[in-house]
């Protein structure tokens, strides 16, 4: 059975039945047993200071008397020593309590044996009392073991007195009964001691329960984060994330998690001819076997200690030397390569198709971080990445292509050729890059492990990536087991009794509380503890009337019964059933009337209310007993030393052992009566009151409500009360009692019990500081389950928010619950009516600069990461919140619309509501404007968006298995990316069928005529001028941006104001160093258009791989061409300024 249900908040953990699943049942024995030893200590103190009582009592001159004793103490202290011990045998426990009961039984009934005298029915009586008491609250035995003990104790003390007891007095019988009730009433006490504190340790044990499971929680939940977290972003960018997610830092400008690298290879692989395979496959059946190839490619960077960066449509990028920089980068990129090219075989055997992979790998500087606060993404940026992608461009099918600079790093690992690849792509020639293919592996990976070398990789790599993958699969599963599931299982209770075991409470409350006081050195701990309410605590002081009631009892059958006895008894039961009704009353709702339970409630829930309540309680029952006292007092001028042959048990005679007259025949029977004395009120045996008193001190150390040093302080008050009373009152009738009962003593017996007052005093205030420990302990474990709880819950929002800046939040719950169940690998969907928007900065490769005034390009980025946060934040807006954020490239930015499963749309629905998602696509690209405009406002900047939007179906998914990657395929995803492409910057360009959807939401078109889109032939596109009538225009330069975008016409001007570039300083023109999405070889979901500014007048389709004009000059050298902006020819030449990125920052900082 599950803990769960074993255990509920309402079950036995808080009615103290056992568990209903007997391995936790005795799990929690262990667990109890363990925190009770502590209360051993207690139980050997009260015995060490028993002996040294007897010890310090003068009239103990018999030599084996003490010699006993000193024993006995002997062997007390030295388990006392053992138990404090550190290093103590945990096998050894299991005897101790045993043992120390076994002392302490033993040396009270040898004390017994060895007096000199004929005994008497109550003789050390006190200290049984105690014994029989502690039984229960300090050995650490289960209940039935600590009633055996309980019922061995008293069997063998009344036997005991009762063998040695003078048989001839007539009152021994009387004595024996109120004997047994006294012993029974401090059963009742023990009793009821035990049930509150096993009902503590089942809550605490439920508490530590659930604290495990929570922690468990908490473990799975990090695991989860860590693995989301390092599935996109490497381990040194994620540690930095983490530590500031949920600071609430609030500065200026957004951090940048961004660092440059040198000396790092660049691969770039590319799926030559997979256009013509998409062509042939529907796009869900296309992502799962990118999903697959891609997660084999996964395994593969892992073994060649490769840091996977991005993957676009068919095109997938990685580095090696970064973060952890490597001399062997280069060698592992082109084993990488080697691998990969083995590996699409795959796709070949799949599809049946003749498609290859293009390799090329390129080594220099990156600059490699994340940008932006939403769909977190680890990318790489800089001249040299740029490089790499034409590297893979120029290459050829099949090949690794390597330029001069990887060469230089092979170290002879390689046998390789010449390529030519700068006469095919002029920025490699630009760059005075000489490029090799690679042909031979001279020098074996040293981490394969007889693999042939057939070409560097295995006869089949793709069995020790698909191997991978199925042991992250079992990982997964593994990982995803519930926290029910984990309690289920072996392992679960295994780790419950490890971390139970463990928990050691004293060590634990000694580093959080001070010695003398045990207040917490926390203040505010403190005073949360001393209004802390424990549960069922008020349970306590029901010990007082039934300490009350019992002595009462014994009263009636030893001692005379007056008026004054009576109603001291009868006003003290009122007024302690009355208080104790007010405590108890909330914990027994159903036995008391509901005004008197929130009568109850309210007065327990004030501190002083019901702490002056427990005080009260104690100092009636100890009044009463005092008060009962006074009648027992024996008048000054009665004379009991008369000796009379008559035994008068009616007038309170008491029949004499024979040691009391010497030279008396043995069978004499002498008695003694107090003349002038009344019959009916002599008092015969007011040593009883001690006795009384003894269950009076029990009973007042136990309520919960009063902290030790208070306890301490009322059992002193009581004990000092009764030994004045002893000494003062009831003298006389004590000394009258020793001389008819005792042989002569050294020590008045006022005295020796006033002095057992004190000892039994002195252990229960040990006792008292132990349970107010206890408690402690119970609080302490109960606020870290609380504090976990609220760790468990900022762990999980923290979790969630990476989770939803890494996935959209649909997909995130839907990745998350996969996580919950067997894993599956794949998730796609598709969506029927969809927007697509890409917006890009065309004129952003002006302004990019490596130079060192810009710190090697990082204050460029750093600017870049502040545009696409203004850009991210808009997201947050509430009418924004259908609008997902698929990624960015450089400093292209892609939403859509439409994306969400909750949200269904019938076939014969309105336009305008089917739609409305496309028309809030169109407002979410005016406010893109709008912050792009404030920035430029402030930084004395001109940066343009040049934007197309389109319409139409798409497939969404998450592919790669051991890193989740979401992005959305499609045609419709391809045309968009050409309309931003293919547009003008400052522009909204659309198609024709989109042009007539917008139409009907009040939007304005200028039509732009046909144009050219590679994979789609003549489109006519529309430029989207504005909503309403007559509204102001949009201008491609921004200038015309007014404050609303009901206002806004999208007119393209003739020219662009200049830049604020850095380029401009370091003598060289505004070319983009950082790879376009349409420079990456195409494919699927790799078109993206834009890089870090770099346009291309003729761009491949987004997510279509265009292989018929892979690797032709021609159309390198026509790509080339787009590297800058191309203005009107009307327009006059761009002045750019001479502001750099960081005085950009200086005056946004002045703005």
């Amino acid at each position: 059975m599950a803990a769960d249900d074993a255990v509920s908040v309402s079950g036995p953990a808080d009615k103290g039945r056992p568990f209903s699943d007997p391995s936790l049942e005795r799990l929690y024995q262990s667990y109890s047993v363990k925190q009770k030893r502590a209360g051993v200590q207690c139980f050997l103190a009260a015995a060490v200071l028993y002996d040294v009582f007897v010890l310090v009592l003068p009239g103990q001159s018999d030599p084996l008397t003490r010699g006993l004793t000193a024993a006995f103490l002997g062997l007390n202290l030295a388990l006392l020593a053992w138990t404090l011990r550190p290093s103590r045998l945990e096998a050894m426990w299991a005897a101790v309590p045993y043992v120390a009961w076994f002392l302490a039984i033993t040396q009270l009934l040898a004390h017994l044996f060895l007096r000199k005298h004929e005994g008497t029915g109550r003789d050390a009586l006190g200290w049984a009392l105690l014994l029989d008491y502690l039984l229960y609250v300090t050995l650490p035995l289960r209940l039935r073991y600590c009633v055996l003990l309980s019922i061995a104790t008293c069997g063998l003390y009344v036997v005991t007195v009762y063998g040695l007891a003078y048989k001839n007095d007539g009152t021994l019988v009387a004595q024996l009964v109120a004997n047994a009730v006294l012993l029974a009433a401090s059963n009742v006490l023990g009793l009821t001691s035990y049930s509150i504190m096993d009902k503590q340790q089942r809550r605490a044990f439920e508490d530590t329960r659930k604290s495990l499971k929570t922690k468990l929680v908490i473990e799975e939940q990090s695991a989860e984060q860590e693995r989301l977290l390092l599935s996109v972003l490497p381990e040194h960018v994620a540690v930095q994330m983490r530590e500031d997610l949920g600071s609430g830092l609030d500065t200026q400008f957004k951090k940048i998690y961004m660092s440059r690298h040198e000396n790092v290879s660049i691969l770039y692989a590319d799926i030559v001819g997979f256009t013509a395979i998409s062509s042939t496959y529907n796009a869900l059946d296309l992502v799962k076997i990118l999903n697959e190839l891609f997660a084999r490619f996964d395994r593969l960077s892992e073994k060649y200690q490769q840091l996977r960066i991005k993957i676009l449509g068919d095109c997938y990028y990685c580095i090696s030397g970064a973060p952890i920089e490597r001399p062997d980068h280069a060698i592992l990129c082109v084993h990488m390569g080697l691998s990969m090219v083995e590996a699409i075989k795959y796709v070949q055997q799949t599809t049946n198709s003749p498609v290859d992979m293009r390799v090329g790998i390129h080594t220099g500087a990156v600059l490699a971080g994340v940008l932006g606060q939403r769909q977190w993404q680890f990318d790489v940026y800089s001249k040299d990445v740029e490089l790499a992608n034409k590297m893979e461009s120029s290459g050829m099918a099949g090949k690794v292509h390597v330029s001069n600079k990887t060469l230089g790093f092979l170290d002879g690992a390689f046998e390789t050729e010449r390529a030519y690849g700068e006469k095919r792509e002029e920025m490699l020639r630009a760059a005075n890059i000489t490029t090799y293919f690679i042909t031979k592996i001279l020098k074996p990976y040293a981490g394969e492990n007889n693999e042939p070398q057939n070409g560097g990789v295995t006869e089949d790599p793709t069995h020790d990536a698909a191997k991978g993958d199925d042991h992250f699969n079992d990982e997964t599963r593994v990982l995803a087991e519930t926290g029910r599931d984990k309690e289920d299982s072996e392992d679960f209770k295994k780790r419950l009794r490890k971390e139970l075991m463990s928990r050691d409470g004293q060590k634990d409350l000694s580093n959080a509380t001070k010695l003398l006081t045990l207040a917490f050195v926390d203040s505010k701990k403190e005073q949360e503890y001393q209004y802390h309410k424990e549960t069922n605590s008020s349970m306590s002081i029901v010990g007082c009337p039934i300490a009350l009631v019992l002595t009462t009892l014994a009263q009636m059958i030893v001692l005379p019964r007056d008026t004054m006895n009576i109603m001291s008894f009868i006003l003290g039961i009122i007024l302690l059933v009355l208080f104790t009704i007010c405590i108890v009353g909330e914990a027994l709702p159903k036995a008391f009337p509901s005004a008197l339970v929130r009568c109850s409630e309210s007065m327990n829930s004030t501190l002083w209310v019901r702490r002056f309540l427990a005080i009260v309680v104690v100092l009636v029952l100890g009044a009463a007993n005092v008060v009962d006292m006074v009648s027992c007092s024996v008048p000054a001028q009665a004379n009991c030393t008369d000796y009379e042959g008559v035994a008068i048990p009616a007038n309170g005679s008491v029949a004499l052992p024979s040691t009391a007259a010497p030279n008396a025949p043995a069978a004499t029977v002498y008695t003694v009566a107090c003349t002038g004395s009344t019959p009916g009120q002599t008092c015969l045996f007011p040593s009883y009151f001690s006795y009384f008193c003894v269950l009076v001190l029990v009973a007042s150390s136990l309520p919960a409500q009063l902290s030790h040093l208070v306890k301490v302080l009322l059992l002193s008050l009581v004990a000092l009360a009764h030994c004045a009373m002893n000494v003062l009152v009831v003298g006389t009738a004590l000394d009258q009692e020793e001389r008819g009962s005792y042989a002569s003593s050294l020590v008045p017996s006022k005295f020796t019990l006033s002095g057992v007052l004190v000892v039994v005093t002195i252990a229960l205030g040990f006792l008292c500081r132990h349970m107010e420990k206890a408690l402690r302990v119970l609080f302490l474990w109960r606020t870290e389950v609380e504090e976990q709880r609220e760790f468990a819950a900022d762990m999980r929002q923290r979790n969630e928010a990476l989770v939803y800046n890494i996935l959209p939040q649909h997909v995130a719950a839907h990745f998350l619950r996969q996580r919950t169940r067997q894993h599956e690998e794949l998730y796609a969907d598709s969506f029927a009516e969809v927007g697509v928007l890409f917006a890009s900065m065309p004129n952003f490769s002006e302004f990019y600069s490596e130079e060192s005034v810009n710190n090697q390009g990082l204050e460029c980025l750093r600017f870049l990461n502040e545009v696409i946060s203004d850009f991210d934040a808009l997201l947050e807006w509430p009418q924004f919140q259908d609008i997902i954020k698929i990624k960015t490239i450089g400093s292209t930015y892609m939403a859509a619309s439409g994306i969400n499963p909750t949200k269904k749309v019938k076939d014969d629905d309105p336009v305008t509501v089917r739609w409305a998602h496309l028309a809030l696509l169109v407002e979410f690209a005016f406010e893109l404007k709008k912050a792009l405009q404030s920035v430029n406002e402030q930084s004395f900047n001109h940066f343009v968006l040049k934007m197309g939007i389109n319409h139409g179906p798409i497939t969404a998914g998450v592919i790669g298995a051991r890193k989740p990657h979401y992005d959305i395929w499609g045609n419709t995803v391809n045309v968009a990316s050409r309309m931003e492409s293919t547009g003008r910057a400052g522009c909204i360009q659309v198609t024709e069928e989109t042009c007539n959807i917008l139409r009907n939401f009040g939007y304005n078109f200028e039509q732009r005529g046909m144009v050219s889109v590679k994979g789609k032939g003549q489109l006519m596109t529309y430029y989207l001028t504005g909503k309403g009538g007559g509204g102001g225009s949009i201008r491609p330069d921004g200038d015309g941006a007014s404050s609303g975008p009901g206002s806004m016409a999208l007119t393209p001007q003739a020219h662009a104001p200049p830049l604020a570039s850095p380029g401009a300083l370091s003598g060289h023109s505004g070319t983009a160093m950082l790879p376009g999405p349409d420079t990456l070889g195409g494919g699927l979901g790799g078109g993206l258009s834009g890089g870090l500014g770099v346009q291309a007048p003729s761009p491949t389709p987004n997510n279509v791989a265009d292989d018929e004009d892979d690797g032709d000059p021609a159309e390198s050298a026509k790509l080339l061409e787009g590297v800058r902006i191309t203005m009107p020819e009307e327009s006059s030449p761009a002045k750019v300024d001479t502001r750099t990125p960081s005085e950009t920052h200086r005056l946004l900082d002045q703005a």
